[in-house]
């Protein structure tokens, strides 16, 4: 069994967005952000739903590839492994936004 998921929610541009959600959506991401906190590594790697992906052409802060990852049916987050931690980068509304970065 992997180390559990310790979350890191600091980024400024995660938060900006995180932060501009209406009530319902705020309430998915987080609902969905507690669910993640509960797993280990291996478990969200593996689950068919947070449908975990690299990005290649993306450099996370640490040098290695970005990746995405799904919140909810709306919203895909832009996130980076860091030992146990999941450093989320940035929130997408859309797919494609979260292959293009910022």
């Amino acid at each position: 069994m992997s180390a559990r998921i310790v979350l890191d929610l600091n980024s400024p541009v995660f938060l900006d967005d995180f932060l501009n959600l209406d009530k319902t959506e705020l309430t998915r991401v987080v609902q969905a952000l507690k669910k993640i906190r509960g797993m280990d590594w291996n478990t969200f790697i593996a689950h068919r739903g947070s449908r975990w992906e690299v990005i290649a052409h993306i450099a996370a802060p640490n040098g290695k590839p970005a990746h995405s990852f799904r919140l909810t049916q709306k919203y895909r987050a832009l996130a980076y492994r860091d030992g146990v931690y999941l450093r989320v980068l940035s929130l997408h509304l859309d797919h494609d936004s979260a292959y293009r970065g910022r």
